[in-house]
């Protein structure tokens, strides 16, 4: 348990925040590039909202969940806190899925163009 709070620290930073970096400009730039597309068309501002949900939802409380892990998984090892805190932290992650996956969907079927 101790090895995945630690995972959790380390991917977060240095794989999740330059991924969720990277889809972010590459969706606007190929919104930007494409002359039927505007920011200001439903669906577009549907993924964008459905993002920043996302992103809020993973900055805040995936990131608090994941130091409360590390913090009973390796300075207190206290079983019963640890497997709260993984709870906690896969609703989290479960709804980052679920708005992602709304998004997903959004930018494939594109309601309202």
């Amino acid at each position: 348990m101790a090895e995945f709070a630690r995972l959790l620290s380390y991917a977060g930073l240095r794989v999740l925040t330059p991924a969720v970096l990277v889809v972010l400009l590459s969706g606007l730039w190929l919104v930007l590039a494409g002359s039927e597309w505007t920011l200001t068309q439903s669906w577009v501002l549907l993924a964008l909202g459905a993002f920043a949900a996302a992103f809020l939802i993973g900055a805040v409380h995936l990131s608090r969940s994941a130091l409360q892990l590390e913090r009973a998984a390796i300075t207190t090892p206290d079983l019963a806190v640890a497997r709260a805190a993984i709870g906690r932290w896969l609703v989290g992650y479960g709804l980052v899925l679920a708005i992602l996956v709304f998004t997903l969907w959004d930018m494939v079927f594109k309601p309202g163009l």
